[in-house]
């Protein structure tokens, strides 16, 4: 049972100067009381050097390698007397979830954005105030999308706006009250079986049947990107600058007969 409630303990809010002081706590009384007042004042450094090894099985923890500097030696000892709970640290640990909390306030923020039906915001909240916050687009329907996608772009800075400067949190470790934010770029759902499906299967197909595909073109690979994709152009050595132009120009009038828009599903020579 011990075990299992060490391995539930998050202590990833803390950092090595929160462990090294809880070492330092009880360090120095354990040598003065095992080696007495005089060498308990001794530099900490020295006494590290000496001692830790009987510390650390004084207490019965364990540290895993003994390499590194004394700081992190110590820190290292300090957190697993905090992970047998020996010591209890303090915290300013929030007891309920950010985004139930704040669900009203980011629901109309979101709102305010007028996004496409293809463009979701998501927000994972496993533990309270520990929040992962990203925005998935529909791959295909972002692809022949013609209106702007400007604001997907700033979402993310926007959003950290409203929680610091309406919400009035900061964001940081949870120990300290603040909330921990991880945001990332953002994420197409469906590319993958779009490249399976079409790219593979149809437009590397098709596009071998236009007519100066075939004889200039070496290879096509794709690449998505942040709200646009990149497919490809290689061409083949004896190919001209005016045979690679109009190569580029048949796949691109290829693509827009099947509803892509040619500034977000982009076509490009290396």
């Amino acid at each position: 049972m011990t075990n299992i409630l060490n391995e539930e303990l998050d202590l990833s809010g803390y950092s090595d100067e929160d462990f090294i002081e809880v070492f330092v706590e009880y360090f120095r009384p354990w040598i003065k009381e095992t080696h007495g007042d005089e060498v308990g004042m001794y530099p900490m450094s020295l006494l590290v050097k000496k001692y830790l090894e009987d510390f650390n099985n004084h207490y019965e923890i364990y540290v895993g390698s003994s390499y590194g500097g004394i700081l992190l030696r110590m820190a290292k000892s300090g957190m697993a007397l905090a992970k047998k709970g020996i010591k209890k640290l303090p915290s300013l640990n929030k007891d309920f979830l950010f985004t139930e909390k704040f669900k009203k306030v980011i629901d109309h923020f979101v709102s305010s954005y007028n996004f496409p039906d293809f463009v979701k915001l998501h927000l994972v909240e496993n533990k309270p105030f520990n929040v992962e916050a990203y925005l998935t687009m529909d791959f295909v329907p972002t692809m022949k999308y013609h209106g702007s996608l400007n604001k997907v772009n700033e979402f993310n800075q926007e959003f950290i706006n409203l929680i610091k400067n309406y919400l009035g949190f900061e964001i940081g470790s949870t120990a300290h009250g603040k909330l921990n934010l991880i945001t990332g770029s953002v994420r197409f759902i469906g590319f993958e079986n779009w490249v399976d499906s079409f790219f593979n299967k149809k437009f590397k197909k098709d596009i071998r049947e236009l007519p100066k595909v075939k004889s200039y073109l070496h290879s096509v690979k794709v690449k998505s990107r942040d709200t646009t994709c990149e497919i490809l152009l290689t061409f083949r050595r004896y190919a001209r600058w005016e045979n690679e132009e109009s190569v580029k120009s048949e796949i691109i009038n290829y693509l827009e007969g099947l509803g892509y828009n040619k500034y977000r599903l982009i076509v490009r020579k290396l």
